[in-house]
């Protein structure tokens, strides 16, 4: 009855009585009791919870601002009532949220769970207490993991970070502070490597944040890529002429960065009379912060050289992911519009040095077998080379076919 419109400053209670999916619709009807009075300390707000996941939405947009970004995920919220509820989690002077017990039960019910047997959180565990300290990206990478499978549950690979307990108090805020840049930097496109290495560079000359000239970047640039023969490769002629690199170097990607290509068109980043300097983004514990930027630059980097070492398959070889259907872990897709060269029906293939015959269906290989026998083999040997986790949601594991004359060699990649 009264969203909007009801100017009576003296209310000092909000009963929520009325279900509504729209934040923007809940914020008014709280804020009927946000005026200022004579006399006036508090407002109460007293909000009758259901059962539908409808009602998430008013913890989220409450615990919004105190865990950074736009959106939360339900771990994060989850994250978020867990820290509510130890009296940890860090709210405006004079603020105070209070859910009945009963209340946060049925909340917890409404969160939708990550999977049991989510690869990635398996790992994640496991290393953690192999070695007394969490994964780093890039460590989750290399270990034939996806990162970036954490941001469906969890927003980003930082956020279940978080989730799981292991971002230091420095770290925490950081992330809170700069939540839509470390997550936006977990994303954005590369179809080059630039737009990392400038940030490595900066991170090296301690210029972020803060601001950098060009004729620095590029030295720092240039150096960065004299370590690697594949950065150096991507950077081509351009790495011996510091003038052409600076020139290169403006165009891709402090034009990009500046632009907000990538970020959801905020810029982070301004570029004048020489001068590259970061926006927008807040230091904090500035060692905390960079940690963080050094993290999701150094994966994203990793990441990057991979997949154009795999995209440089051609001729007659092809790399093709193993995933997973119901019979168990499969190849597909097979992209065939990239790989033309993939065979149709069935073909000889060796594994291990024996000879095997492989269905190519249209995108998928799923069956392998022996010459004349009908049992499908394909999941007991990826399992054997990948581990009980072959194809899971989480992973990243793959295979190469090259071409032996009539036959194709199947390999791990």
């Amino acid at each position: 009855m009264f969203n909007e419109g009801l100017d009576l400053p003296e209310i000092d209670t909000v009963m929520m009585l009325r279900p509504t999916e729209s934040r923007v619709l809940w914020l008014q009807q709280f804020g009927r009791g946000l005026r200022k009075a004579a006399g006036k300390q508090t407002l109460n707000v007293i909000d009758y919870i259901g059962n539908h996941r409808t009602f998430l939405l008013k913890p989220q947009t409450l615990l919004l601002e105190m865990m950074g970004g736009s959106k939360l995920s339900d771990m994060e919220l989850a994250h978020a009532l867990s820290l509510l509820e130890k009296g940890e989690l860090d709210l405006p002077p004079g603020c105070e949220i209070t859910y009945d017990l009963q209340a946060v039960d049925i909340l917890t019910k409404l969160f939708r769970k990550p999977k049991k047997d989510e690869a990635l959180r398996t790992f994640y565990e496991d290393h953690r207490a192999l070695h007394g300290s969490r994964p780093t990206a890039r460590e989750a990478y290399h270990e034939g993991y996806a990162p970036r499978a954490a941001r469906k549950s969890f927003g980003s690979w930082l956020g279940f970070v978080r989730v799981m307990g292991d971002l230091g108090p420095g770290q925490e805020a950081a992330f809170t502070a700069n939540r839509d840049f470390l997550e936006g930097l977990e994303t954005t496109q590369m179809t080059k490597s630039y737009k990392m290495l400038v940030l490595q560079a900066m991170l090296n000359e301690d210029c972020f944040p803060g601001e950098i000239t060009l004729e620095q970047l590029t030295q720092a640039v240039a150096r960065l890529a004299r370590r690697s023969a594949n950065l150096r490769a991507d950077i081509s002629e351009e790495i011996d002429d510091l003038d052409k690199l600076g020139k290169l170097l403006e165009r891709n990607p402090i034009d990009a960065w500046c632009g907000g290509k990538g970020t959801g068109k905020k810029a982070y980043f301004r570029y004048e009379e020489g001068v590259f300097r970061s926006v927008g983004v807040e230091g904090g514990e500035r060692e905390a912060f960079q940690e963080l930027v050094r993290e999701i630059v150094d994966w994203r980097v990793g990441e990057y050289l991979d997949r154009k070492s795999l995209d440089q398959s051609a001729g007659e070889s092809f790399v093709v992911k193993v995933n997973h259907n119901r019979q168990g872990p499969c190849l597909l897709p097979l992209q065939r519009d990239k790989y033309p060269q993939i065979p149709e029906g069935e073909a000889t293939v060796v594994i291990e040095g024996e000879e095997y015959v492989a269905r190519f269906v249209s995108i998928a290989v799923n069956v392998v077998r022996r010459v004349g026998e009908k049992e499908n083999l394909l999941p007991g040997m990826l399992r054997k080379w990948f581990g009980e986790d072959a194809g899971a949601s989480g992973t990243r594991q793959f295979v190469r076919f090259e071409r032996r004359g009539d036959e194709w060699e199947m390999v791990m990649v």
